[in-house]
């Protein structure tokens, strides 16, 4: 009975901490955040973005033709998360996004969803993280040039150990569209090359587009 007692008082007099988030999505693994407020640069992303872009289609391409499969992109940030990790410090916001396929020659509708964490760590450093049915990966910033408001993000996967799969990289670049007066539009390109990094066999854009705050 003591001990019941005991155990009570630890229990009623531990703090708890208020407005606790469950963000553990942002990191493939458990972790726990707090909502804080939208640094100047988060602020710019809050809104719908939405916008044309084209996607490499391994199943209709050829060796003689490249083809394109057209989708919608839209990601949609809120100033509610704009997040800090209660044990690590970092900060960072979440985009929401939805990318929706229509039937396109022998290929059936479809839609993806997935996550993009645009965030800083304790020690400032940026990263750019992805989730999404594929997998969970984390990018790093390769270049970054504020005043033309362009970044560009590399993510490497190893080869396999068996030799199956090859080294492979995805290169996003990311950059303000500023013949556009009046709007917010970003233009998008992502690339992928197979092979070492000085010799890649084979390397193209596998993702094209744009999107523009709403």
């Amino acid at each position: 009975m003591k001990s019941a007692i005991f155990l009570l008082s630890i229990l009623t007099s531990a703090p708890v901490l208020a407005n606790t988030i469950d963000c553990s999505e942002a990191y493939g693994k458990p972790a726990q955040c707090e909502q804080t407020t939208c640094n100047e640069k988060y602020k710019t992303f809050i809104g719908k973005w939405s916008g044309p872009f084209q996607s490499y289609s391994q199943e209709l391409s050829t060796q003689t033709a490249t083809v394109f499969r057209p989708f919608q992109n839209e990601v949609t940030y809120s100033e509610a998360e704009c997040l800090k990790n209660i044990s690590n410090g970092d900060t960072f916001i979440i985009g929401r996004r939805t990318d929706t396929y229509p039937a396109y020659q022998s290929l059936p509708a479809k839609s993806s969803k997935g996550m993009l964490i645009t965030g800083r760590k304790s020690d400032g450093s940026p990263f750019l993280k992805t989730s999404d049915e594929d997998g969970f990966n984390e990018y790093n910033l390769v270049y970054q040039n504020n005043t033309a408001n362009l970044s560009i993000w590399e993510l490497t996967v190893p080869a396999s150990a068996d030799g199956k799969s090859p080294e492979m990289r995805f290169t996003t670049i990311d950059g303000q569209d500023f013949l556009e007066d009046g709007s917010h539009k970003r233009n998008v390109t992502v690339t992928m090359s197979l092979g070492p990094k000085k010799a890649p066999f084979w390397e193209a854009v596998i993702v094209k587009g744009f999107h523009s705050l709403e």
